[in-house]
């Protein structure tokens, strides 16, 4: 068994990461092992998040000496000879830099470009899928969580019957199959209550959080959803959208738009008349990389396929022919479309 890291090498380890990312040195490759790293050992993740706390102090402190320095342009009470100009940055200048060093490092924990690497709301995830995975998770006995590409929860700890869960990021289908286990998810601005529903103790329900925009569909059972803007009932085919300010009101799903949501659970993207741009949005999220739309003109052109995750790049070749777009690939999975 190798020996077990020392607190300090973790801690040198973690600003190394936080270094790096900061001086836009992150490749994909690079990317993926600090994901592998953080995933290794819980203190691996605890320190990363640590170091990107010290970052954002050390920029905060630059900012406030920055601000109390004296200013360059600003003469000397004491005359002295005339020497030689020389370059000497000041203070403000030097701490400027800092601050500029620490916010990019800051920004790019909590927004990585490309999604290179986890962002710091993934780094307190419990369980967590990448780029295209999927992943059921078993928690009490008679709940599952199947994670969809990019998503994070946090499982709380709480006395059975009750199982308490918050979506930090992504999308997530949860399944209660024992009625007597109070089920409680949290995600964004509301927070719901798996319930039964006429048709048996069976509840099932599939959400998705962006940022503070969460939408919930209940497949089976019914959903408590509660909100700073009102209480919500939802039925079997329903859905709800909401955000920090208030949620949208209550849809009804045809049954082929409620497969088309959820599709994504038997391993397929699911398109019918779907704005350009909002496939490209979709697909963006299961591959590594990038697809660019090079012309915002096309974005509102429709498109209509079905499609395997694992094999986006048919979609693109698609895109291609039935549209005639240009495609150009670069390295990283960049791929530019005009």
């Amino acid at each position: 068994m190798p020996p077990r890291e020392t607190t300090d090498a973790i801690e040198r380890q973690a600003i190394a990461w936080m270094s790096q990312v900061a001086a836009g040195r992150m490749t994909q490759a690079d990317g993926a092992a600090m994901r592998r790293w953080c995933e290794a050992d819980p203190a691996h993740r605890t320190a990363l998040a640590a170091a990107r706390r010290q970052w954002t102090l050390l920029g905060a402190a630059g900012q406030l000496v920055a601000a109390r320095a004296p200013s360059a342009s600003q003469p000397s009470t004491i005359q002295c000879a005339q020497r030689e100009p020389r370059f000497a940055p000041g203070r403000r200048a030097l701490f400027g830099g800092a601050l500029g060093f620490t916010a990019v490092a800051a920004a790019a924990m909590v927004h990585p470009p490309l999604g290179l690497w986890p962002s710091l709301g993934e780094l307190r995830a419990d369980h967590r899928t990448g780029i295209g995975e999927r992943r059921k998770v078993a928690l009490a006995e008679g709940v599952t969580v199947e994670l969809n590409t990019r998503s994070g929860i946090v499982v709380r700890e709480g006395r059975v019957p009750l199982q308490e869960i918050e979506l930090i990021a992504g999308e997530a289908a949860i399944e209660v199959r024992d009625a007597r286990i109070r089920t409680v998810v949290e995600a964004g601005a509301g927070r719901l209550t798996a319930r039964p529903g006429p048709l048996g103790p069976h509840a099932l329900f599939a959400l998705r959080r962006q940022g503070a925009r969460v939408v919930v569909v209940c497949l089976e059972g019914r959903l408590e959803v509660a909100h700073a803007a009102g209480g919500v009932l939802l039925e079997a085919q329903q859905q709800l959208d909401w955000d920090e300010r208030a949620h949208g009101p209550v849809a009804t799903l045809a049954g082929a738009e409620l497969a088309r949501r959820v599709a994504w659970r038997e391993g397929y993207l699911r398109f019918v008349d779907t704005p350009l741009g909002e496939v490209i949005d979709e697909i963006n999220r299961y591959r590594p990389g990038q697809v660019v739309l090079l012309d915002g003109q096309l974005a509102a052109r429709q498109m209509t396929g079905r499609f395997q995750i694992g094999g986006l790049d048919l979609a693109i070749v698609q895109m291609k022919q039935s549209l005639g777009l240009k495609v150009r690939s670069l390295p990283g999975g960049v791929v530019l479309l005009g």
